[in-house]
């Protein structure tokens, strides 16, 4: 080797680890980032969301696998026992999920496998299939939504997958919010999330805020936007509390 070549060399070997270091940066960035946002008003916690779903081939998958199936996922997530698993298909549409509920008194959790029938252009019998986690943490647990987010991702992984994750955060407030305490919540979250504001929707007692975050991988549209960061405000007069809506990518609960 020349001492060109070994110049050459020695100048990819940095560039390499130049990019790795950025790419830790990032994902370090983003964990910072989401456990800061993730963990603020910890006293007024009352949920927090990780969901994790992903595409799962196009082979008919039979009862027996699919129950396997989530009876596996569960013990990869440290849930032996106490679950219920059930199986329906709807005669109609010929679609079949397999599900199964563990209910705990800091988290919920729900595994899915689910098989729908297609047809191809030939009209022959196709079929998706997709796996979808729900964990709900209960309370203060809300705040370890990023552990179970990289966990999920991780098992996917495990199984080929590569996940598309949600997590949400419910937090509440006694009364209602005046326009300065609604204005200083948006301004935090955009700021901790590096995000700018895309899109915002406002009806009755209802304000929503979709925001893009370049430290943030994962995007949905809206409105033909990309977003990634969202918050929102409910009020519920009759408990004189208003409901604090975190997400990223997006809230995909009702309120």
């Amino acid at each position: 080797m020349n001492r060109r070549t070994k110049v050459y060399v020695l100048i990819l070997i940095w560039l390499a680890i130049f990019l790795q270091l950025i790419i830790n940066a990032s994902i370090d960035r983003e964990k910072r980032m989401v456990e800061q946002v993730m963990s603020e008003d910890i006293n007024n916690l009352a949920l927090g969301t990780v969901k994790a779903y992903s595409y799962y081939g196009s082979d008919y998958i039979s009862v027996p696998s699919r129950e396997s199936m989530v009876k596996n996922l569960a013990k990869k997530l440290g849930i032996n026992s106490g679950y219920e698993v059930t199986s329906k298909k709807d005669e109609q549409i010929k679609n079949e999920v397999t599900t199964l509920n563990k209910y705990g008194q800091q988290a919920d959790t729900q595994i899915k496998v689910i098989t729908l029938y297609t047809t191809d252009k030939y009209e022959q019998p196709t079929y998706e299939n997709y796996i979808l986690v729900e964990i709900n943490l209960k309370g203060s647990n809300g705040t370890t939504a990023y552990e179970f987010k990289e966990k999920l991702k991780n098992i996917y992984a495990e199984l080929g997958m590569e996940a598309n994750t949600n997590i949400y955060l419910l937090s509440q407030e006694k009364g209602e919010l005046i326009d300065s305490e609604l204005d200083a919540y948006i301004d935090r979250f955009l700021e901790e999330t590096g995000a700018v504001e895309v899109d915002r929707t406002e009806f009755d007692d209802v304000i929503c805020i979709y925001g893009y975050s370049n430290d943030i991988d994962e995007f949905v549209y809206q409105n033909n936007e990309r977003v990634n960061v969202n918050i929102a405000f409910s009020y519920d007069a009759s408990e004189d509390i208003t409901y604090i809506h975190r997400a990223i990518p997006f809230v995909d609960k009702s309120f």
